[in-house]
């Protein structure tokens, strides 16, 4: 068994463009209707409305990134961005929602801006051993393991402001 990264969306949405500088974080991720919460209803043990695993915008299993973003599975002790956050305060509520009746663990957030700002060109080297014993010395590029979330990220950000775009992340075992 291993870990899966789960990645929510949100864009902050302003009510006057320009003009009110509060906003607030919609989810802009593509929800689906829970079946199983409307026939077991009474179990009140699924969110109503979900993302789809299928349906997030990120997830490949790479425990390299894991390990930069947020300290998970991170036995080689790499420099990482930063421990896990938790959820903002002002998480949208069907985030929040998914997120009470999900088996998550150590959930962050960051806005693309942080992302994209983040030094990617780092290269970590650390000792490592062969099957017989013999030590050798191993490397991990930050930008090359993180070539396809970062894609991602971008194709997000696209034409929009990348303070105005948020991902909840957070990870199951």
């Amino acid at each position: 068994m291993g870990t899966d990264i789960h990645c929510f969306v949100e864009q902050k949405m302003y009510r006057y463009a320009g003009l009110d500088d509060t906003g607030i974080w919609i989810s802009i991720d593509k929800w689906t209707k829970s079946s199983w919460a409307i026939l077991y209803s009474e179990r009140n043990e699924e969110a109503p409305w979900v993302v789809e695993r299928e349906d997030m915008i990120f997830k490949d299993r790479n425990y390299n990134l894991f390990a930069i973003l947020a300290n998970i599975r991170n036995s080689d002790q790499m420099p990482f961005i930063s421990e896990p956050r938790g959820l903002p305060d002002d998480v949208s509520p069907e985030i929040r929602l998914q997120m009470k009746y999900g088996d998550y663990h150590s959930t962050t957030w960051f806005t693309a801006k942080e992302l994209l700002e983040y030094n990617w060109d780092q290269v970590f080297e650390f000792e490592d051993e062969t099957m017989d014993g013999k030590v050798f010395i191993d490397t991990v590029n930050y930008m090359e393991c993180s070539r396809a979330f970062l894609d991602v990220v971008k194709r997000l950000v696209a034409r929009e402001n990348p303070s105005n775009m948020r991902l909840i992340i957070t990870f199951d075992s």
